[in-house]
């Protein structure tokens, strides 16, 4: 790997040019974290960015502990993520940082903001499978490592057991078998799936990503579209009017399981009358388990991969990189800053991290997971039957999530499907180099 690239290598003007923000400096508010106040002499102070306020007191623990094994080290936790691209306008980017990994990440990778750790010890500790999840975004230079997996949330469908136990159905593992419970439980009066359409973003994490994710191999259909750039057509190999089609009749039979009232309802209804048991599915990911439990301690819940094919071999479970771990390419304190890294992927600070937060480890040699609300994941996960979902892979101008709500609502598959490839190629004709 290589040292700590020094300043003059990366100026703040190729800085800026890398990360496309020079023309943005003047207006994105400097609004980090106030500077801490000076350790003593001889001690580094690295500035820890981390990208779930959620978490902060159990990384304030993890950081007591690194500094007491490593007194020359003081590490600054700064926990808003909108602090890091202030940070790289001013030349003053958090020196460790961790980031949900997905399009936005991947471009400040390929723009080389961050380091190469292909050579830190601990990077031979990951499940190489897991790494593929970011790596298949793209490298820097074509082979950097530039970010190891932290956290891998696996999201399915959430079901409330005692309602399962009660109608006699066993989990899932076909699309026939699938439906069959959904039909049991609506002849019993109980809604099969509680659906949150007005937040149109529940449409894409689930009913999009789940029954596509199920049915096609999300990552090479992205890279073969990539490829032909702006030459997308809806007649075109790697449209998505040629992919998508076979998805789209069963996200409309996965609404046609949601309760009365779908389109008025947002994802806090959902958690509220899920936790009640006025459903017996619900397409959320482990983000809404402690929701769930918050307002009902006693509900007992597990999750399951949504099978989307009559072959139980190919059921696969949507999964994206929750927390990945990269240092800036020129921080000043590149030793201090693997040394952290390293600390933080030691098994009984990362499996621990993933055990508390309902996710799962990244190491090769992780325990299985025990955790009952998540566990029915966890075979998939082990064996990487697994997806990043398709909606990640668009970037934020298209209004994706809009589409699939119009789609949900007015039937039109043509017109769906037709939309995103006018879409993707507007993109492609913008970005095109």
């Amino acid at each position: 790997m290589n040292a700590a690239v020094p300043a003059s290598l990366l100026s703040r003007r190729s800085l800026l040019r890398a990360a496309g923000l020079a023309g943005a400096a003047a207006m994105i508010p400097f609004t980090g974290c106030a500077s801490p106040s000076g350790p003593q002499t001889g001690v580094t102070t690295l500035r820890f960015m981390q990208n779930k306020p959620e978490v902060v007191a159990y990384f304030n623990q993890v950081i007591k502990d690194f500094e007491a094994l490593n007194p020359d080290i003081h590490v600054v936790q700064d926990f808003n993520e909108g602090n890091f691209v202030p940070g790289l306008v001013r030349n003053d980017p958090p020196d460790v940082v961790t980031r949900g990994f997905a399009q936005a990440t991947a471009d400040f990778v390929r723009k080389g903001i961050f380091a190469d750790l292909s050579d830190l010890p601990v990077a031979a500790s990951i499940d190489p499978k897991m790494q593929e999840l970011i790596s298949s975004w793209g490298q820097y230079n074509g082979s950097e490592i530039s970010a190891l997996p932290f956290s891998l949330a696996a999201a399915g469908v959430i079901y409330n057991r005692d309602i399962f136990e009660a109608q006699g159905v066993a989990v899932p593992t076909t699309w026939s078998g699938f439906v069959a419970a959904c039909e049991t439980f609506r002849a019993a009066g109980i809604a099969p799936i509680y659906g949150t359409y007005k937040d149109t973003w529940t449409l894409a994490q689930g009913m999009f990503d789940y029954v596509s994710g199920g049915s096609l191999d999300v990552a090479d259909f992205f890279a073969r579209i990539n490829a032909k750039g702006a030459r997308i057509s809806k007649d075109a190999a790697e449209s998505f009017s040629n992919n998508f089609g076979p998805a789209l009749p069963k996200m409309l039979q996965l609404a046609s399981y949601s309760q009365n009232g779908a389109a008025s309802k947002n994802y806090a209804d959902g958690n509220a009358a899920f936790a009640k048991g006025q459903a017996a599915m619900y397409l959320q990911g482990p983000w809404a388990l402690s929701q769930l439990v918050s307002a009902n301690k006693n509900i007992r819940l597990g999750s399951f991969p949504l099978p989307v094919t009559d072959n139980p071999e190919e059921t696969k479970a949507r999964v994206n990189v929750d927390m990945a771990l990269s240092i800036t390419r020129n921080t000043p304190n590149m030793a201090a800053a693997q040394r952290f890294v390293n600390y933080l992927l030691e098994p009984s600070v990362v499996n621990t991290f993933n055990e508390k937060n309902a996710a799962f480890s990244p190491l090769k040699d992780a325990p299985a997971v025990s955790n009952p609300q998540i566990s029915g994941l966890g075979e998939s996960v082990k064996e990487a039957r697994y997806y990043q979902g398709a909606a990640t892979y668009f970037p934020p101008s298209v209004p994706l999530n809009n589409y699939i709500q119009s789609f949900v609502y007015g039937r039109n598959g043509e017109q769906f499907l037709s939309a995103l490839d006018d879409e993707w190629r507007r993109v492609a004709q913008r970005t095109a180099v």
